[in-house]
């Protein structure tokens, strides 16, 4: 998956890396001409260039509007990558140093840029892709920092890229249970339709019903101990759509591409990945997650357009697109974060192809009810580089979710569909609960490759939710 450690130890290198306007020297002539060209913008960077004393990668962060929380930190961390596996090198040495340096943001680049889903390949060579060592002296604190916040992501990535032959409902609970093993947090597995309908969950059950394995929920509770509890009224919840493999059920999605769809599940690998962090830091206030875990396949027991249930909160449900499936397993997970005492509440689906249609790949969307929770979401997610942007909660809207049969239905028409699926999971959170919607459709889900990332999924929301949740414990 990634085969690079990250040190802030002194070593011999193969290769040395130098960050232009970082780098006092000195350094060999023709290393000091490259740098100067590349300042004055006539050379680009990065630039390979080799010299009696050994290869040299020149790299520059470049300020970019859109590249905030420290982006432009990480692409370099991604170009060291690449000139190192360029060269087939071991090592590599980064000189940086100065006011300035986004160091931890570096590694976390570093960390993303190495990985590669590679479990279901033939075994390699060993030397094809050997391990990487990258030393950045001087910053130990960073090292850890970034090296924890990447796995983690990578984590998230991993679960997305997996095949759903392999990651479905169970193994996906059961491997919520092994990361999160030692943690301090309860976990709670509800399995089965039948069992998750006796327990108040019937969208979940009405959506797994027909997949070739059992949906899930995974509850997880953490409570703080006595010597780091807060003396305040907080409690966070998330929640994560886990859909392990979306076929749109009945209401059958085109074929083209639809292997995409194993990463439908890409909101609650975030949320497992954000916790394997969170919880290591022993937050000061009480925490709970959701994972809501199926398969939408289409079978004789799969739901259909026309069905009606009543949802945990007594909200009768019309499914008129059984391809809007998302919106119906979280519903009743958010009624149940709320019932269990969640004060703000945050959901990270890929929800609708109609963010991506408003936002592009590369912009999540995010809507809610309380504008300072919202913005707090928001600010996160540009303080980590995920760029997350309000969409309005737009009440009059609510007229296209209506339906002659049912108290709502769960799509609302052609347009402004990501508004009205907000509007839909509006209607399952109390007004007083500080919520927030994120639509991750289009930045989980780039998979030809973007920024520091290889081709597969990103893992975005990974490191939103992890300084969100640091916030707050101030």
């Amino acid at each position: 998956m990634q085969r690079i450690t990250v040190s802030a130890a002194r070593g011999a290198a193969e290769l040395t890396a130098i960050v232009i306007g970082h780098a006092a020297g000195p350094f060999p002539p023709v290393i000091e001409e490259a740098a100067a060209r590349i300042a004055a913008k006539q050379a680009t960077a990065p630039l390979l260039v080799v010299t009696e004393q050994g290869p040299f990668v020149l790299v520059k962060p470049e300020a970019k509007p859109w590249l905030t929380g420290g982006e432009a930190w990480r692409l370099l961390g991604g170009q060291i990558v690449d000139a190192a596996r360029q060269l087939r090198v071991g090592s590599v040495t980064v000189v940086a140093e100065g006011e300035g340096v986004e160091a931890q943001a570096l590694v976390e680049g570093c960390v993303l840029a190495d990985y590669r889903y590679e479990a279901w390949k033939k075994k390699e060579d060993p030397e094809s892709r050997p391990r990487l060592t990258v030393r950045l002296p001087g910053y130990a604190s960073a090292v850890r920092e970034g090296v924890a916040i990447a796995t983690a992501q990578n984590l998230a990535r991993e679960l997305a890229d997996s095949p759903p032959n392999e990651l479905h409902p169970p193994s996906f609970a059961a491997r919520a249970r092994r990361e999160l093993a030692g943690l301090g947090a309860r976990l709670r597995v509800i399995s089965g339709a039948a069992q998750l309908r006796r327990a108040g969950f019937p969208g979940l059950a009405q959506v797994g019903q027909a997949g070739s394995s059992e949906p899930c929920l995974v509850e997880v509770r953490y409570t703080p101990p006595r010597d780091r509890q807060a003396q305040r009224d907080l409690h966070l919840a998330l929640v994560g759509k886990g859909i392990t493999f979306d076929s749109g059920g009945l209401s059958l999605k085109p074929g083209d591409k639809m292997w995409e769809m194993k990463a439908d599940m890409s909101g609650a690998a975030a949320v497992l990945a954000a916790l394997t962090r969170i919880l290591a830091e022993r937050p000061p206030y009480p925490l709970s997650a959701f994972l809501c875990l199926a398969e939408n396949l289409p079978d004789s027991r799969a739901q259909r357009p026309g069905d009606i249930y009543r949802a945990r909160n007594g909200t009768s449900v019309h499914v008129e697109n059984t391809d809007a499936e998302g919106r119906l397993i979280m519903a009743d997970a958010l009624t149940y974060a709320c019932e269990s005492g969640a004060t703000h509440l945050v959901d990270l689906a890929t929800l609708t192809g109609a963010c991506i249609v408003a936002l592009g790949e590369y912009v999540a969307g995010a809507m809610g009810r309380h504008e300072d929770w919202t913005r707090q979401v928001c600010a996160a997610g540009a303080a980590v580089g995920e760029q997350i942007w309000p969409l309005p909660l737009h009440g009059e809207y609510r007229k296209l979710l209506e339906h002659p049969h049912a108290d709502i239905n769960n799509v609302g028409g052609k347009w402004g569909g990501a508004i009205t699926a907000g509007l839909f999971l509006a209607e399952f959170v109390p007004e007083n609960v500080h919520w927030v919607h994120l639509d991750i459709a289009g930045p989980a889900m780039a998979n030809d490759g973007w920024r520091y990332y290889s081709k597969g999924f990103t893992g975005f929301g990974t490191r939103t939710l992890i300084h969100l949740a640091r916030e707050l414990a101030g």
